[in-house]
């Protein structure tokens, strides 16, 4: 399986979807999923962040916030089976306004900025912590 995760981070903070189903029901995750047959990897975790969390900035700037990727491909990282992602993490510029809004939507039953000093691996899913780590340090 190919699949995306999406690492968004706005004044120290990091945007968590809660996992609708298993496997990891209930469990905070980055939002992420599936690559369709017919997109991009860029693409896709632009439309998996866009879904899960009904965050209300446009594509083209979310694109554009891109600053790093890195691929995770341990073959005992999921328990769904050999899932290779591609991580992308992309760092939103302060506003004055605060944290954009978001709406946990599709796959998740909630979203929210959690601090990134708040972080537990306990309720993470699968590898989502260690990814957390890996991209911002």
């Amino acid at each position: 399986f190919v699949t995306v995760d999406a690492v968004v981070i706005q004044s120290g903070h990091v945007l968590l979807i809660q996992r609708r189903a298993r496997p990891g029901k209930g469990l905070w995750a980055l939002p992420g999923g599936f690559v369709n047959q017919d997109e991009t990897l860029r693409d896709a975790v632009i439309r998996e962040l866009r879904e899960e969390t009904r965050i209300k900035i446009p594509a083209p700037v979310l694109q554009g916030s891109i600053i790093k990727t890195q691929v995770f491909d341990h073959p005992d990282r999921s328990s769904r089976g050999r899932t290779i992602t591609h991580a992308y993490l992309i760092e939103l510029k302060p506003d004055a306004h605060g944290l954009p809004k978001v709406k946990g939507s599709d796959d998740a039953q909630a979203a929210h900025w959690t601090p990134l000093s708040a972080l537990d691996p306990e309720h993470l899913f699968e590898d989502h912590y260690h990814i957390i780590n890996a991209l911002i340090g």
